[in-house]
């Protein structure tokens, strides 16, 4: 979504009418058509901002020779020589076992050293492939995201950025967000790439990291932190954020320091303390991938003595006039703090709706990563006529665009979106723990480093797997506010995010 590339300037369709029950399109300036078109309805279940997708690679059963093409070498071999920092070794075929060790990270990484005792696929003598899967095409994607592609590779790109004098090079796969095809795509991926990495949309998350293949071939499986529904007892999956269970304290967190935690009561009785009328509205997609986000925030709600209530929503099929009409009926019952974890474009006729009833007002609260990206700004804004503005507030696991480094601008030539800032942060963490692994760079290695891992923040909030059980890294998470009046960079249409506050808010 960078302004060379020709999607930058696309048609943006603002969506008006939330009133009745379902909107009108009418063409303005901003988002190109096919994302309007993907927020009318969701196959599976919300999608969330990315991690780290890259260039195209090879589909199922497929073969490319562009950048994503699979590396050289049959898994669990060593196509040449390995150089590095730590000397010039000849590599040859390894055989399976299992590494232990790791250290942890605090401004250096361990010397490089000749990968042996495990897979090595994906390795060769002057790349590392990394599979990535995301959603590119299906419908309910909730924005534009050509950035995916295109952005995923600067980091890597940039001047050092190497492993042991090897090449970071990614293998897109659009996973077509459904579990099914991420399921099948990543499969594919366990076969050629060293590790994969789950970019966005918690059920294909979900999928990818109990797929099969994935876990016969002990690969390496990276992700931000979504559900934790099946993921808790996996030995090769890593959460590099915090999980929407655990993000409900910081939430509440936030809604306290901002003053409207203890909002008027609403007209609807609570589910949590007999006799009370609820003050929270909890929403959430109707599926066991979001019953974390439900517990986190309702675990926190309850030890503060706060009352509310639990609407699970379904997103299946075309939702916009059930999810305007929704939001219609939480302002009319008179809820003025709203937690929300659903589809994206559930939330854009949840808010259209909202708004549409008279002197209606609320503040929108919710975990990361899943609203915080422009496309989502720029529509909010407008269905709600910007009454919204200053009043949504999700976490992430870097601050907004406007803290963006200066390495990061110069890397793209200040031609830059949000999603390329979150592939930054994310990039750099898994450039981290790359080099702390790669004194006996194997797959096997890599998890066994990973668990004990500290990675320190930049962007993005630092990781902890050696103090967190070793599996779920997150420390904390940022504050972002939405801004009606803020134009992006490289955007026409208003609407974005700003960072709340001087740091993140810690997990204690």
């Amino acid at each position: 979504m960078t302004p060379i590339r020709s999607d930058k300037a696309r048609g943006y369709r603002l969506l008006a009418g939330a009133l009745a029950a379902s909107a009108l399109l009418t063409t303005a300036c901003g988002l190109k058509p096919e994302a309007t078109a993907s927020l009318k309805a969701s196959g599976v279940g919300p999608a969330n901002n990315p991690g780290v997708p890259g260039a195209p690679g090879t589909g199922p059963g497929g073969s490319t020779t562009g950048p994503g093409a699979a590396v050289p070498g049959a898994p669990g071999t060593i196509s040449g020589p390995v150089t590095g920092p730590g000397g010039t070794t000849t590599g040859g075929t390894t055989a399976g076992g299992t590494t232990t060790g790791g250290t942890t990270i605090a401004s250096g990484n361990v010397a490089c050293g000749t990968p042996h005792g495990g897979s090595t696929t994906g390795i060769n003598a002057g790349t590392i492939n990394i599979g990535i899967h995301a959603p590119l095409t299906g419908t309910g994607t909730p924005f534009p995201n050509n950035s995916f592609k295109a952005g995923a590779q600067v980091f890597w790109d940039q001047p050092g950025h190497t492993v042991c004098g090897r090449k970071i090079q990614t293998d897109f796969q659009d996973d077509q967000y459904t579990p099914a095809h991420a399921r099948q795509v990543c499969s594919s991926m366990a076969s050629r790439d060293f590790m994969v990495v789950g970019g966005g949309g918690t059920d294909q998350i979900q999928a990818c990291a109990t797929e099969r293949t994935i876990h016969e071939k002990n690969v390496p499986y990276l992700s931000a932190g979504v559900t934790d529904n099946g993921l808790g007892g996996l030995s090769n999956y890593f959460a590099v954020s915090l999980t929407y269970k655990q993000q409900g304290t910081l939430v509440l967190k936030n809604a306290q320091t901002q003053g409207f935690a203890s909002p008027a009561d609403s007209r609807v009785d609570s589910d949590n303390i007999a006799g009370a009328k609820a003050k929270w509205a909890i929403v959430t997609a109707k599926s066991p991938n979001f019953a974390g986000a439900r517990q986190g925030i309702e675990a926190a709600l309850n030890a503060a003595h706060i009352p509310y209530k639990d609407f699970q929503q379904d997103q299946n099929g075309d939702y916009q006039s059930a999810a305007t009409q929704f939001g219609q009926t939480l302002a009319q019952e008179g809820f003025k703090t709203i937690f929300v974890d659903a589809a994206p474009g559930y939330f854009v006729f949840m808010t259209g709706g909202y708004y549409s009833v008279p002197a209606a007002q609320a503040d929108w609260v919710g975990p990361g990563v899943t609203y915080t990206e422009v496309t989502v700004a720029q529509y909010i804004c407008s269905t709600t006529k910007t009454a919204i503005n200053g009043h949504a507030w999700f976490l992430a696991p870097a601050p907004a665009l406007d803290r963006a480094t200066s390495d990061f601008k110069a890397a793209y030539k200040n031609n830059y979106d949000d999603i390329e800032w979150a592939l930054w942060g994310l990039s750099n963490s898994l450039w981290n723990l790359l080099k702390d692994a790669s004194a006996n760079l194997t797959r096997e290695n890599f998890i066994a480093s990973a668990e004990h891992a500290v990675v320190p923040g930049d962007p993005y909030v630092p990781i902890d797997f050696l103090h967190n059980g070793g599996h779920f890294g997150g420390t904390g998470a940022w504050v972002q506010k939405v801004s009606c009046t803020t134009t992006e960079p490289d955007q026409n249409q208003p609407g974005g995010w700003t960072t709340v506050g001087s740091t993140y808010l810690r997990l204690t």
